[in-house]
């Protein structure tokens, strides 16, 4: 038997469940950072959300979805959305948009 909550949740449920499948390799990423000594690593999920509107995955994964998936992870770190200019080469910059993972 299936309630009408149970029923309900399942679009949510489903969105979490895709946003954690979206970040396991990174997770893999952040331990590597870790290990190198590093203390935050940053995720872009620009690059997933245009494979998602290429091949119209359902249901769409917004930026507070990934940031959940990742402090559900991480529970100790800082997780949360930031933009940073990185030198690119002695002349060109660019600007970094993604969610940063802190455990400094």
């Amino acid at each position: 038997m299936y309630t009408r909550a149970f029923l309900q949740g399942l679009s949510a449920q489903r969105k979490r469940e895709a946003a954690d499948n979206a970040i396991t390799n990174h997770v893999n990423a952040i331990k590597e950072s870790a290990a190198q000594g590093k203390t935050s690593y940053m995720f872009e999920p620009d690059n997933i959300r245009h494979n998602q509107r290429q091949h119209h995955t359902v249901p769409v994964i917004t930026t507070e979805d990934f940031i959940a998936a990742f402090q559900r992870k991480f529970p100790d770190c800082t997780v949360s959305y930031q933009e940073a200019w990185v030198d690119v080469d002695v002349t060109n910059r660019v600007l970094k948009r993604g969610i940063v993972i802190d455990w400094s």
